[in-house]
């Protein structure tokens, strides 16, 4: 036991070796080599997360977000990127959801952010909005790169979502058939 306790302790060294400047970028929404550059784009759009942290509630270093700084670093980096602090809160964690087509919602089981998600379809919703709960999945685990020891369960709701955005894609051919023969005579 106290080995496992070591080896934890080491990969918590690790996760706190971030530079001033790792630190300061992934507070800010600006891509760095921990969340890539969709990641940081979405955070100057669409997911405003600036968390405070106290080093003592959770496990992160001490840390109160500047909506001023915020701003004007989502601006610089992103061409004058405007971010909508209130637009995830207005779009999905309500049943305003049911207003959207072509989603598919995950969770893990494992996943700590799952209480805070979108658990079933709402009533009402577009028949293209799935809902899935992955049992013994974590945090984004079917976004991740395939493995062999990857659940039964991740496997199968890869190939769902696949499935799902290939019926998305023909949908959108068939109804502007002629912007896929531009856009193809382009390629």
């Amino acid at each position: 036991y106290l080995h496992r306790v070591g080896q934890l302790d080491r990969v918590f060294a690790s996760a706190w070796s971030f530079t001033e400047r790792d630190l300061w970028l992934s507070h800010y929404g600006v891509e760095d080599w921990t969340t890539g550059v969709s990641w940081g784009y979405q955070c100057c759009t669409e997911v405003y997360q600036p968390m405070p942290t106290d080093g003592v509630t959770d496990i992160e270093l001490p840390y109160q977000p500047n909506k001023t700084q915020y701003f004007e670093g989502c601006k610089k980096r992103w061409d004058g990127v405007q971010p909508r602090p209130d637009w995830e809160e207005m779009t999905f964690m309500s049943d305003n959801i049911q207003a959207g087509s072509n989603i598919f919602l995950t969770s893990g089981q494992l996943d700590p952010w799952r209480a805070a998600g979108i658990q079933s379809v709402p009533l009402g919703s577009h028949k293209s909005i799935t809902v899935r709960i992955i049992e013994n999945g974590a945090h984004h685990y079917d976004l991740r790169s395939s493995h062999p020891l990857d659940p039964a369960s991740v496997v199968e709701v890869r190939k769902e979502e696949m499935h799902a955005m290939e019926q998305w894609i023909q949908q959108w051919r068939t109804m502007y058939p002629s912007k896929v023969e531009s856009l193809t005579s382009v390629l």
